[in-house]
């Protein structure tokens, strides 16, 4: 399982490997770069196929770092995934997400995030 190590705006350290763009993080300790979107650093929208990939790792709980001040979203589409999924979606703003992760992952869950590191 992956680890957290630090975040800050515009950067995020997972496993002493520093990323300067969105991750997700899959249960089986996998990291991979944000799809970049608009922009380098990733679209504020979360999107249904995101979801839909988290998902696939069957985690037990999948969290959405919305960035620093939470201004990044689901989008209409994957909302309206979420009502017929049963899925166990935490979204929350990036540093608070960042934190659950590693709390949930030391108490041996099966967790997958996407965290958006800027915004």
């Amino acid at each position: 399982m992956a680890r957290i190590d630090s975040f800050n705006f515009g950067f995020i350290v997972v496993d002493r490997k520093q990323y300067v763009a969105d991750v997700l993080l899959l249960p089986d300790g996998t990291v991979k770069e944000r799809e970049p979107g608009r922009g380098r650093l990733g679209s504020h929208s979360i999107t249904r196929s995101e979801i839909e990939n988290l998902g696939k790792a069957q985690p037990e709980v999948i969290l959405v770092g919305t960035g620093v001040s939470g201004l990044a979203k689901l989008s209409e589409d994957a909302q309206a995934y979420l009502q017929q999924a049963k899925l166990n979606l935490v979204v929350m703003p990036s540093p608070q997400a960042v934190a659950r992760f590693n709390q949930l992952t030391d108490e041996g869950k099966r967790v997958a995030a996407l965290i958006h590191i800027t915004c």
